[in-house]
Parts: structure tokens; C-alpha cells; sequence
């Protein structure tokens, strides 16, 4: 699980999946910014992976 969207980057450029949680703090989305996922909070993403 990584903290940051540049963590995201990292990620995505060796081939991982991606999902960003917005967070009052951190580092933002840029416009380039592509991730598998987005989510408003962990809810969210709590949500969207219990639904099947």
C-alpha cells in the first residue's frame, strides 16, 4: 500500500496495480496521474471491493 501518488507512480512504472485514496494531505493527483482506482476515502474503496 503506498502513502503517496508518487508512491503510485513507482508503482505503475515496474507494473503494480494502482489505487489512490484522497487524504486531507499529500501529495495531489496531477492531470497525468492514471491509477486503476480512485476513491474520495477508505470507505469507498472498502465498498467497491466487497461488492461483487
Amino acid at each position: 500500500m503506498a502513502a503517496h501518488a508518487w508512491d503510485l507512480r513507482g508503482a505503475q512504472a515496474v507494473g503494480m496495480r494502482t489505487v489512490y485514496v484522497r487524504r486531507p494531505v499529500g501529495d495531489p493527483l496531477t492531470s497525468s496521474d492514471v491509477f486503476d482506482g480512485r476513491f474520495d476515502g477508505l470507505d469507498d474503496l472498502v465498498t467497491a471491493l466487497t461488492a461483487s
